[in-house]
């Protein structure tokens, strides 16, 4: 009796011990797998895909890297119908520019992948033409070649998506009737690169994806100039005529649908 006491107390402290090891061997494999090969904990949760909002109510000094106004251009906020507040760029008549420079705290490198996205409604005279209403801007400018590898320009009634090369020479891969006093929203899609080979552009405009004159809905250029580009909004050039942009849900992403507000 006391020989089958020992037997069943020996048991059942064995069967403590494998599952107490059983447990820590359990632990110690989750955290390997929550380290990456440096010893670095890994975040199990992905990254955020919004890579910078620029909504109007984060205020300037946490949207602009700089304002540029001319002559007696502004920047200021005003609320659409449904109350949302705006960015709000007035160009008077003789002014050159009135642009915000973004994108605070966040700067595309080679390699990215990312999406810009925003909605604007733009006031003047349909025949009017501007160099830009936004700009994917190199800097610094004394570096740059293209200056500007994506602009978006009105001409002759027509609002039109502008490449330039590294040459500087300008193309039109996209052009719409210009549509004045309404909403529209627009999303682009950019492989950032200085190797054309290896950059790219899609194109989004009121929620439809564009074919470009090349006949694809992609397009292969070279997307970075200088040691860097920025987006801008606003309107540059057209001084012979009062411009105002107004412009709101600024966001650059990882996925189109975060970019896409």
């Amino acid at each position: 009796m006391r020989k089958t006491r020992i037997t069943v107390i020996t048991m059942a402290m064995s069967a403590v011990f494998f599952l107490t090891n059983c447990k820590k061997q359990t632990d110690s494999t989750n955290q390997n797998q929550d380290l990456n090969n440096s010893g670095t904990q890994i975040n199990a949760v992905n990254p955020l895909a919004v890579l910078f909002n620029g909504d109007a109510t984060n205020g300037s000094s946490s949207v602009w890297k700089e304002i540029n106004v001319e002559q007696e251009g502004s920047v200021t906020t005003v609320n659409d119908e449904t109350g949302t507040l705006c960015w709000n760029f007035l160009k008077p008549i003789g002014s050159h520019r009135a642009e915000g420079h973004g994108a605070k705290n966040y700067q595309a490198a080679e390699g990215s992948d990312i999406y810009i996205g925003w909605t604007s409604k733009i006031y003047m005279p349909v025949s009017l033409k501007t160099e830009a209403i936004f700009q994917w801007k190199a800097y610094p400018t004394s570096k740059a070649s293209a200056n500007h590898p994506l602009m978006l320009r009105t001409l002759n009634g027509k609002l039109e998506l502008q490449h330039f090369d590294e040459s500087h020479t300008a193309t039109v891969p996209w052009s719409i009737a210009l549509a004045t006093g309404t909403w529209q929203q627009f999303v682009i899609r950019m492989k950032v690169s200085k190797d054309p080979s290896v950059g790219f552009i899609e194109f989004w405009y009121n929620g439809v994806q564009q074919t470009f004159t090349n006949g694809n809905k992609r397009l292969k250029c070279r997307t970075l100039d200088s040691d860097f580009c920025d987006p801008k909004w606003g309107v540059y050039g057209g001084d012979t005529a009062k411009v105002t942009h107004v412009v709101k849900k600024i966001r650059i992403a990882s996925t189109y649908a975060d970019a896409a507000q």
